[in-house]
C-alpha cells in the first residue's frame, strides 16, 4: 500500500508487516485515516483516525480521533494482538511519522 512518509518527505510502498516493524523497531508512528467512521462493538466509541505507536517494541498504543479531535480513550496491544487490530489496508490514507 502507498504510505506517505512525513519525516523523509516521500511516498513508500509498504505492507502491513513492514509498518508493524517500523512502529516496533524504528520508533515510528503510523496514522491511519478512514473514509468511514468506525465504532467499537459496544457503540461507546466512534472514530475515523488511529495513531499507532510502540512503547518498547512489544507493547503498542492506539490513540483514537474523530474528525481531527483526540478522544480520551486509547487501546493497548501486544505484539500478537496488533496483527488483529492494526488495519492499514482499510485506511484511505496511511501516514508515517
Amino acid at each position: 500500500m502507498l504510505v506517505k512518509d512525513n519525516i523523509k518527505k516521500c511516498e513508500l510502498d509498504l505492507d502491513k508487516d513492514q509498518l508493524i516493524d517500523l512502529i516496533a523497531n524504528d520508533n515510528r508512528q503510523v496514522d491511519l485515516f478512514f473514509a468511514e467512521k468506525k465504532t467499537d462493538e459496544d457503540g461507546y466509541l466512534t472514530w475515523n483516525q488511529e495513531n499507532w505507536t510502540s512503547i518498547d517494541g512489544r507493547r503498542f498504543i492506539c490513540s483514537y480521533f474523530r474528525d481531527g479531535k483526540a478522544l480520551p480513550d486509547y487501546g493497548t496491544y501486544n505484539i500478537s494482538d496488533i496483527r488483529n487490530y492494526f488495519e492499514p489496508e482499510k485506511a484511505k490514507e496511511v501516514v508515517l511519522g
